[in-house]
């Protein structure tokens, strides 16, 4: 594939100029005088010029193919000229020039940048074909011309690629064929309020697009350039560098005001309480006096920064008592925060299956059932919520049962590792994609407060069993993952020391390259 850096020269001097659209109220238009334009050899009203970029994965032979060369003329030609040069051999980045008859329907010569002060000429009558090196003053390697404006659009809801478009002037053809040419790389009717949409056009050439650029993500674009007749589409994705900072504080009154004040990123804060929030409740637990150090990922994308990463070091002291918090990933499914000694710091299970508003009834060998009025066993809690409440996975596991249960209505089972099973009930519906046989992590949406079956009103009905046997969820103990060992924990401790280190070093307050870290 190829892309067309300047369209064809058309006949007795080009295209005239059509009128053009009032400007788009929302388009930003800057001159771009990057590149050097193309130097024509020939006049250009008796003859056309094709001017291609080499791509990866370009060849001479496909390439002309690609421009309506049969491809045994294709290979008369790279035949004829080996001798002088290789065509079999194309540079990425390089310029290859086609040069059409006066009706388009001829190829009578092509030019090849060798080098950049060289290039291969080859002049084509009929079967004969003559071919030379020589020395030029500079062939155009670069991949825009000077005269293109770049404009910059501002998407609003509601926009359209067809209509910001054609206010900017560009004809019906060129955005219907642009449209089919890049479908199977990405769907531009899918273009969204926020992201940069940018495109050039040659004044020179009215109407006909140059270039189209569209930021799919922070890290992925899509490039649209023109390709022969058509249009080519590549996605590209940017360079993320990531950096490392330290932060170090001393709490005065909560840990989120102290550590904002002293100008640590919101985000790292409330990572830093979603990471020891198993063992340190953050509204009892904090006191005047106890300190944080913290060490995170810090990203840039060429040069302007984006935000912050992942926790990937962090020490609390709580009454003189310190909490250590590591980062590992041995890509083997080892993954999360542990302390020092290899510990996982998460729990098996949350506290709690949602955010409830009160506990309408406890778990009970003998209540009296308020529906049927008699005494039962009730081996789980209720707890009350609004109908619509989410309600999470209490831990990781896999979906058992997901369906009706005679008396608990919707009913959610789930079995998690070391022989315990959570089961969710009277539920509205559940959540999408959960079914039997589905795994589910920690915190997953499973389904949403109602009251089906047997109620009185909307709550979840949560019930735990431990080895078969029912036992009482609020006196559920925290229960830590298996802790590492062998070369998983091998592992752990290098990486534990390299972190630790620069958790205490207070140089790295400033910003560190993350290779130190590798």
């Amino acid at each position: 594939m190829v892309m067309v850096i300047i369209a064809y020269a058309f006949l007795h001097g080009g295209m005239h100029a059509k009128p053009q659209p009032p400007p788009h109220p929302h388009v930003s238009v800057q001159a771009r005088p990057d590149h050097q334009p193309v130097q024509k050899q020939t006049d250009p009203a008796t003859e056309n010029r094709v001017e291609l970029s080499v791509n990866p994965g370009d060849t001479f032979v496909g390439i002309l193919k690609e421009n309506g060369i049969s491809i045994q003329q294709a290979l008369d030609i790279q035949k004829a000229v080996e001798e002088v040069f290789d065509l079999s051999r194309l540079d990425v980045g390089n310029q290859l020039v086609l040069v059409f008859s006066q009706d388009n329907q001829t190829l009578t010569g092509l030019e090849y940048e060798v080098a950049a002060l060289s290039r291969l000429s080859v002049v084509i009558d009929g079967e004969k074909i003559e071919a030379r090196t020589e020395r030029v003053e500079g062939m155009v390697k670069p991949r825009y011309a000077e005269d293109l404006r770049e404009m910059e659009l501002e998407i609003r809801k509601g926009d359209s690629l067809f209509n910001l478009l054609r206010t900017c002037g560009i004809e019906v053809d060129q955005i219907h064929n642009l449209s089919r040419a890049v479908r199977k790389e990405y769907n531009l009717s899918a273009i969204t309020p926020g992201h940069p949409l940018r495109i050039w056009i040659n004044d020179r050439v009215p109407g006909r697009l140059a270039r189209l650029t569209y930021d799919i993500d922070p890290l992925k674009y899509l490039e649209v350039t023109p390709n022969g007749k058509s249009f080519k589409a590549l996605t590209h994705t940017r360079k993320r560098d990531v950096s490392y900072e330290r932060a170090q504080g001393t709490i005065r009154s909560s840990l989120y005001e102290s550590a904002v004040e002293a100008g640590v990123n919101p985000e790292i804060v409330m990572d830093l309480t979603d990471i020891f929030g198993w063992d340190v409740n953050f509204f009892t637990d904090i006191q005047a006096g106890d300190s944080y150090t913290v060490l995170y990922e810090r990203y840039s994308i060429e040069g302007e920064p984006r935000g912050v990463g992942r926790v990937v070091a962090a020490r609390f002291v709580l009454s003189s008592r310190e909490r250590l918090a590591i980062y590992y990933d041995d890509g083997k499914g080892h993954q999360g925060y542990y302390d020092e000694h290899g510990k996982p710091i998460r729990k098996l299970f949350l506290k709690a299956p949602l955010n409830y508003r009160r506990i309408s009834s406890g778990f009970s060998h003998s209540r009296i059932h308020p529906v049927f009025h008699v005494r039962k066993p009730h081996l789980g809690v209720d707890y009350a919520a609004p109908t619509g409440t989410p309600v999470v996975a209490l831990g990781q596991g896999k979906v058992t049962r997901c369906g009706w249960v005679r008396g608990y209505g919707k009913t959610i089972t789930i079995k998690h590792p070391s022989g315990y099973v959570t089961n969710y009930g009277h539920l509205s519906r559940f959540a999408k994609g959960i079914k039997a046989g589905r795994r589910v992590d920690q915190g997953d949406v499973i389904g949403y407060v109602g009251s089906t079956g047997i109620t009185t009103g909307p709550h979840l009905d949560f019930r735990v069993q431990h080895n078969g046997k029912y036992i009482n969820p609020l006196k559920l103990k925290p229960v830590n993952g298996p802790k590492l060992s062998g070369t998983a924990l091998a592992g752990f401790r290098q990486v534990s020391l390299k972190r630790l280190t620069m958790l205490d070093d207070i140089s790295l307050d400033r910003s560190i390259k993350v290779s130190s870290l590798h």
